[in-house]
């Protein structure tokens, strides 16, 4: 009983002698190593952490500081590890932009990523992505951190145009009923309307814009029937054609 006693002594013993070695501040949480964050900002990212001073690193509460980092912006992914005696280790996957999404009067934009979360606003579009024109009430609606709403068709359907018609499409537009409609280069639009089989309706466009002749006084390319588009003409430079014939 004894031997059991002291045991049980000795063990309690190194308990608390562990214990009080991480809670000493050899083993405080006192650097932070961040990498992946090219659009994040160091600042942000130590605000999110929220690490006290002094702040034992067994006792720090990583499940909450992956929620925070996560919540960022253009944060899409996040770990948070322990990197003894004193590392808080951050590797961070931030999100691609997808497209922008813009007033009528294109005075604000929306970066979106792939989810359609809003990274960030802008007074000019970024190069190189889908711009899409939606209705004042979606961009007021929309929030950095946060789905814009309304534009999940449109940017579906921009995401997949295949690279042989990407040169022909300048803006993308969505109502609120859910509409997508492509301007094109020149003057003509293509309404994709509310279908959903955009795969053929690429089909059906591409075949029109590589048509030569059919391209003349184009005004609209209705691609509400996938396999059936119809053409609609400018009256007035039909006959102004017709004239010059």
């Amino acid at each position: 009983m004894k031997l059991r006693f002291w045991l049980a002594v000795v063990v309690m013993g190194a308990i608390v002698l562990v214990g009080a070695l991480f809670q000493a501040s050899f083993f405080a949480a006192s650097n932070v190593q961040i990498s992946g964050a090219a659009r994040t900002s160091e600042g942000a990212i130590l605000d999110a952490l929220a690490i006290d001073e002094d702040q034992p690193l067994i006792s720090y509460d990583m499940g909450s500081a992956r929620k925070a980092v996560g919540e960022l912006a253009w944060v899409e992914s996040v770990m948070v590890t322990r990197q003894w005696p004193s590392t808080v280790r951050v590797v961070v996957r931030e999100r691609t932009v997808a497209a922008a999404v813009g007033r009528p009067t294109g005075s604000e934009w929306a970066v979106i990523g792939t989810d359609g979360v809003v990274v960030e606003y802008r007074m000019t579009p970024p190069s190189g992505v889908p711009l899409i024109v939606a209705t004042n009430e979606i961009i007021a609606a929309s929030s950095i951190g946060q789905v814009i709403s309304g534009v999940d068709r449109a940017l579906e359907i921009s995401q997949d145009l295949p690279l042989q018609l990407d040169p022909w499409v300048t803006t993308w537009s969505s109502d609120a009923d859910g509409v997508v409609v492509a301007e094109l280069v020149g003057s003509a639009k293509a309404d994709f309307g509310t279908v959903d089989d955009h795969r053929t309706q690429f089909v059906s466009l591409a075949s029109i814009l590589n048509g030569g002749a059919e391209l003349v006084c184009l005004e609209t390319i209705d691609l509400s029937i996938a396999d059936t588009p119809v053409l609609e003409r400018n009256d007035l430079c039909m006959e102004a054609s017709r004239a010059l014939g």
